[in-house]
């Protein structure tokens, strides 16, 4: 039986004794009353005076108002005792019961928790190098009660060059309770340091502390698969979803692997408590129990590979703008692991240094980064820049022709540098070696020369299938056999951010332009568009590198960038599986066979690779976009061509064509996974491979 349910028994009880106690008295009381009224009545009556019918009448007239003082006086009585019932519930409630709880509440009077940070776990690459740590840093504290010191808060301005009504805001920050250890500035220098431990009886209630901060040794190194940190926001304090309850002051993950893994990477706070005096200020320290430190997360990056993508894409953009294309000012590099999916680098640019964020990152800087002319350099192109897929995607366009029956062992067709698909000459276009054209070729051949001919072919062999559907049973099995490659979905990778692109069909077209009806009709050179990687599809580099890497390995292995969680003595607590999605897309062995060989022709082509100890396949790409002032650059191959292990895709913006800066990228990537030195990027002025 609970304390209460017991208490509220106790009370019933203690008001129905006085209740009972009340009417027996009361009962007593009228006994004795009546026996005297008796005796009094029969002398009244024996004396048979004159006047005694007037004493009865008398009697009988005031017989009601002895009645209303009996009710008057039951009630009182009820009263009373309820109220000394209640009063003794309470007072044993008071002195029994709750004595425990008081007496706890009394002793925290006397004392104070203080809740003490926990170091943040590192991030480290697949092999252990540590790619995110923590630094020491020197911090100024203070107690609460400076605020109040005029005095101090001058001379601590004046000192750390910090406005005074910061200084006191900081002081008077009650969310972490009253603590002798509330932070007014870090990463102070030491000559501030040395005046203020010179000087003590100057600034009274302050000290100087070594805490640990956020560290990024390798500077923008892969910053926008890092991530960055930050103070906890007012939204984060509020959070009550989440196993972690954040403090003010707290150092949380704001993007990438900072945020996809906070729950692992923030530690447990540790407890101080204190004995405090009157006024509630510290006085000593009863008792510490330290922090948990975060686990460390080891990443599928590799440093070495990491640091290289980096610098080419780098030299590749900078190449690019000394070779002609003076707008190439952004770009997206990655390399993924054919095998099991675990990126091995992602490197986007324009880019940032995490560092700057840690702490809080200053107004002009920010603006900086988020301003129009910045480039967008917080922007993860790899994950979410959405581009044409170009003539990479014909790759695609060629299982879809070979799963359909469009394409067959046969088929070819012939390039004059135009294409006209219906007599009416309606929907004519070109192939990008207008005027002079490929000649007739099949579908090898295609893919080895990029012809747009032949894939316009097959877009319009696609679009009559599905125009001669009824209205009410169209099925569009171009665009779905696209989705079943990734595109336009999700990939599942595990960071924040990732955009999941667009393969247009008509349903799209109708809803996109609903107030212009004849702009909405889904027409012949949609679907042409669409298989030469232009018109309205649009991919992310991370999902061009999962398909051509489903293509290699013959399956969709889902891209991920966590490997293993590890405790403080590097035990491994948690490991990644390869996930395999259950809807993959369907080819028969000697389709992919035909596109692979296509693949590899253009590779063996070009030549670049000749210096490389592999075989490489992959396929170049030239994306036309109307905002720009020149072409983007595409490409993406995959190693060993026999028995493939790596898949990397770079995407150079506004430089030129796909066999220019995006192949000199792919090349050099793969030297460095190879070890093979080649030397710097020189992208050459008449790379003009499509």
């Amino acid at each position: 039986m609970s304390a209460s349910i017991f208490a509220i028994l106790l009370g019933l009880l203690v008001f129905f004794v006085l209740i009972a106690a009340f009417f027996i008295i009361r009962n007593l009381s009228r006994k004795h009353g009546k026996q005297s009224f008796n005796r009094e009545f029969k002398r009244v009556s024996e004396m048979q005076a004159p006047g005694s019918d007037s004493i009865k009448r008398s009697g009988r007239h005031r017989q009601p108002e002895k009645y209303e003082g009996k009710g008057r006086l039951v009630s009182f009585g009820i009263l009373i005792a309820g109220i000394l019932g209640t009063l003794s519930v309470k007072l044993w409630t008071l002195q029994i019961l709750g004595s425990d709880d008081y007496t706890q509440m009394a002793a925290e009077n006397m004392t104070s928790k203080a809740s003490v940070a926990a170091i943040r776990g590192r991030i480290l690459d697949r092999n252990g190098e540590e790619i995110v740590g923590n630094r020491p840093s020197l911090v100024v504290v203070g107690k609460k009660s400076v605020a109040d010191d005029a005095s101090v808060v001058h001379r601590l301005s004046l000192i750390l060059g910090i406005p005074k009504a910061v200084i006191r805001r900081k002081l008077l920050d009650d969310t972490q309770g009253v603590q002798a250890d509330r932070e007014i500035a870090r990463d102070v220098d030491m000559r501030a340091v040395a005046f203020i431990k010179e000087h003590p009886a100057l600034f009274i209630g302050a000290n100087v502390e070594t805490r640990t901060l956020r560290s990024y040794p390798h500077g923008s190194m892969a910053a926008h698969v890092l991530g960055y940190t930050g103070l906890a926001t007012e939204d984060d304090l509020k959070r009550t979803d989440g196993p972690i309850k954040y403090q003010s002051g707290d150092i949380v993950g704001k993007d990438g692997v900072e945020l996809a893994f906070e729950n692992v990477l923030q530690g447990t706070r540790g407890t101080r408590t204190y004995k405090v005096d009157v006024n509630g200020q510290p006085t000593a320290l009863l008792s510490e129990e330290d922090p948990l430190s975060g686990n460390d997360v080891r990443l599928t990056l590799d440093l070495k590979v990491q640091k290289a993508t980096d610098k080419i894409l780098r030299q590749a953009i900078a190449s690019s703008r000394e070779r002609g294309f003076p707008d190439a000012n952004a770009g997206a590099l990655i390399c993924i692991d054919v095998e099991d999916g675990g990126i091995l680098a992602a490197s986007s640019f324009p880019t940032y240094n995490p560092d700057d964020f840690t702490g809080g990152i200053s107004t002009e800087l920010w603006e900086q980064l988020t301003g129009k002319d910045s480039g967008y350099p917080l922007t993860n192109r790899v994950i979410a820049g959405l581009y044409p897929a170009a003539s990479t995607f014909k790759a695609f366009i060629s299982l879809a022709g070979l799963e359909k029956g469009i394409v067959e062992k046969d088929t070819e067709h012939t390039c004059l540098g135009e294409w006209f698909p219906y007599e009416e000459g309606k929907w004519g276009q070109r192939c990008w070696t207008y005027p002079d054209g490929h000649g007739k070729l099949g579908l090898e051949e295609a893919i080895n020369h990029s012809c747009d001919v032949y894939f316009y072919n097959i877009g319009r062999d696609f679009y009559d299938i599905w125009d001669a559907l009824p209205a009410d049973a169209k099925i569009d099995e171009l665009q779905d056999y696209l989705r079943s490659w990734g595109f336009g979905s999700l990939t599942g990778i595990d960071i924040p951010g990732e955009l999941s692109g667009r393969v247009p069909d008509e349903l799209w077209k109708k809803a996109t332009f609903v107030d212009t009806p004849e702009e909405a009709l889904w027409q012949p050179g949609d679907m042409s568009n669409m298989c030469i990687g232009q018109g309205d599809i649009l991919i992310t580099p991370l999902q061009l590198a999962y398909g051509f890497a489903g293509i290699a390995g013959k399956r969709l292995v889902t891209p991920h960038i966590f490997n293993q969680v590890t405790d403080e003595n590097g035990e491994v607590v948690v490991a990644y599986e390869p996930k395999i999605p259950q809807s993959q897309p369907f080819f028969k062995p000697e389709h992919i066979a035909r596109v692979e060989d296509g693949l590899r022709r253009v590779v063996v082509r070009n030549g670049s690779f000749d210096v490389l100890p592999v075989e490489v396949a992959g396929k170049t790409g030239t994306a036309e976009v109307k905002s720009a002032k020149a072409d983007f650059s595409w490409f993406v191959g995959y190693a060993p061509y026999d028995k493939p292990k790596y898949c990397v895709a770079c995407l150079v913006e506004q430089a030129g064509m796909g066999s220019s800066a995006a192949i000199l990228a792919v090349l050099h990537t793969l030297a460095s996974i190879y070890d093979t030195d080649i030397g710097e990027i020189q992208v050459s002025e008449g790379a003009h491979e499509r």
